[in-house]
């Protein structure tokens, strides 16, 4: 069964690794993928292998979008040309982007029950990084995150988060790894597998929740 059949999802910071992985796996489940990010060129090739539904009239029933969601007026747009195809929003992904797309989005959010899942990842690892840093991040994501559900219980739109730490791609090296009860770290097809969890209505009663998906490092270490 297609979890997503006929919904129009949002995936903010989809010209990444992640951001590939989630719009293929929503658009596999049936979703109207809306994959935005600054490169297009990028956001063209991840849309070349997204699936299409041909029962549609017009062709493509995925979008691609060029924008910066940090600038207001740019969000405005993006929303408005959303609406203009699908006329509904029904979830939103945030891919290490700013939350302020929020407020342009949750207003159609509410009108369809919907929810957002933030994603948060390590892209880079300072010279003076270290764990307590880490789990630092990891409470302030928590913290806004349960900010912004308590805020939007009353009106039905959930709002989670997936805290996936340092994601390892292909065969690059991962100094998180070491940190890892596990040994291993997430690839961002695991990081997709959380996201779809708790978009989908198998999460239904799960709101204000960062889910960890980086090997147990910020289960284990203190």
């Amino acid at each position: 069964m297609k979890r997503f059949k006929e919904k129009t999802v949002i995936i903010t910071g989809a010209d990444s690794d992640i951001g590939r992985a989630t719009a293929l796996r929503f658009a596999q489940e049936g979703a109207n993928c809306i994959i935005v990010g600054i490169s297009s060129d990028i956001l063209e090739y991840i849309y070349e292998d997204l699936p299409q539904d041909h029962t549609w009239i017009n062709t493509g029933n995925h979008l691609t979008v060029t924008s910066d969601v940090n600038d207001p007026s740019q969000t405005a747009r993006l929303i408005e040309h959303v609406l203009d195809k699908y006329e509904h929003i029904d979830v939103m992904v945030n891919i290490d982007t700013e939350i302020g797309i929020h407020q342009a989005a949750i207003p159609e959010l509410i009108k369809t029950q919907g929810n957002i899942v933030n994603v948060s990842t390590l892209t880079d690892i300072p010279v003076d990084w270290d764990i307590d840093t880490y789990k630092a991040e990891q409470r302030n994501l928590t913290d806004i995150t349960k900010k912004l559900a308590l805020k939007n219980i009353p009106n039905n739109v959930r709002i989670n988060a997936v805290a996936a730490g340092l994601v390892a791609t292909g065969d690059s090296s991962n100094p998180f790894v070491a940190l890892s009860p596990l040994g291993k770290t997430a690839t961002p097809f695991d990081v997709t597998a959380a996201v779809m969890f708790l978009a989908s209505e198998d999460a239904a009663v799960i709101t204000g929740m960062n889910l960890p998906v980086d090997g147990g490092v910020s289960t284990f270490n203190s």
